[in-house]
């Protein structure tokens, strides 16, 4: 991939592995709509629009200094994902979800945005956490720009009150926002959480009040680059059970999570997930793959 600025933004030359679609509609962020083109979005308290055309990828605006510092992070373009996907170990079903999702990006979002977004969406859809993220940030956000808010900081969020939280929909989880905002805001640090290992940063975010095993390996994969974070919801409970035969109990589960798919387990399931989700494969029953 070769990147070209011209002034106005930065083109992605040759981005084989980079589908806006895959990286906006698999469910990791809610910041980013389709705009006719492409994709626009807010994202580190910056408008960015998204557009491929061909095999090339726009994004703008921006400069390339925040190109560097910030796009190239966030999209984890420093990743070769064509590498990394031949190397896994492959089956026929892992195939058909690599090649479906060809171009999914695992991004690395702001740990604290990541945190309070997967809060919400607890025993939520798409839809509506789309909507109360959109709320939140235009009750509590700096605005920058048309119609456009940056996610709320700590501080300003830890000032709501949970009756304010609740009348803009987050129901039983208001109280768990306002307690994950106050605590960042008296100075726990999550970015921190990035360098430890993976149990003992997982062990932290459970501390957390309303965040569960699925929460907390979101936040580890989203946004503190964890790429071994497994997050299992009900569409990879599906595929580990139907699919790979995995065993139920948690601790054996988690090791043939390991032994299966190694280090980049995290962006194996994103992969399965978008895959599952998307074409609905337990609709019908699903083959077993052989060992």
């Amino acid at each position: 991939m070769r990147v070209v600025f011209d002034g106005q933004g930065a083109l992605l030359a040759g981005a084989d592995h980079f589908e806006p679609r895959h990286i906006f509609e698999c469910g990791q962020c809610f910041r980013f709509a389709p705009d006719g083109g492409g994709y626009t979005g807010v994202a580190h308290g910056r408008v960015l629009h998204v557009e491929k055309k061909g095999g090339n990828v726009r994004l703008w605006p921006c400069t390339e200094a925040e190109f560097w510092r910030i796009w190239h992070g966030y999209f984890d373009l420093g990743t070769e994902y064509g590498r990394l996907l031949s190397a896994l170990p492959r089956d026929s079903f892992l195939e058909a979800a690599v090649s479906f999702g060809r171009g999914l990006r695992v991004l690395c979002q702001p740990p604290f945005e990541t945190l309070i977004t997967f809060i919400l969406s607890s025993n939520n859809n798409v839809g509506r956490i789309r909507g109360l993220v959109n709320r939140l940030c235009e009750a509590y956000g700096a605005p920058i720009g048309e119609g456009f808010f940056a996610f709320p900081e700590p501080l300003a969020l830890s000032a709501a009150s949970e009756e304010d939280l609740r009348r803009l929909g987050t129901g039983y989880r208001a109280p768990f926002v306002l307690s994950a905002a106050r605590t960042v805001a008296d100075g726990f640090d999550l970015h921190a959480l990035g360098a430890l290992p993976y149990e003992e940063a997982k062990k932290a975010l459970l501390a957390f009040s309303g965040v569960g095993p699925k929460v907390a390996d979101c936040v580890l994969l989203f946004s503190l680059g964890h790429r071994c974070a497994f997050v299992r919801d009900v569409w990879i409970k599906r595929v580990l059970s139907k699919v790979y035969a995995a065993p139920v109990k948690a601790a054996d589960n988690e090791r043939f999570v390991r032994e299966r798919f190694g280090e980049y387990g995290g962006i194996v399931q994103q992969y399965l997930f978008h895959y599952a989700r998307s074409k609905k494969v337990f609709a019908k029953p699903a083959a077993r793959i052989a060992k």
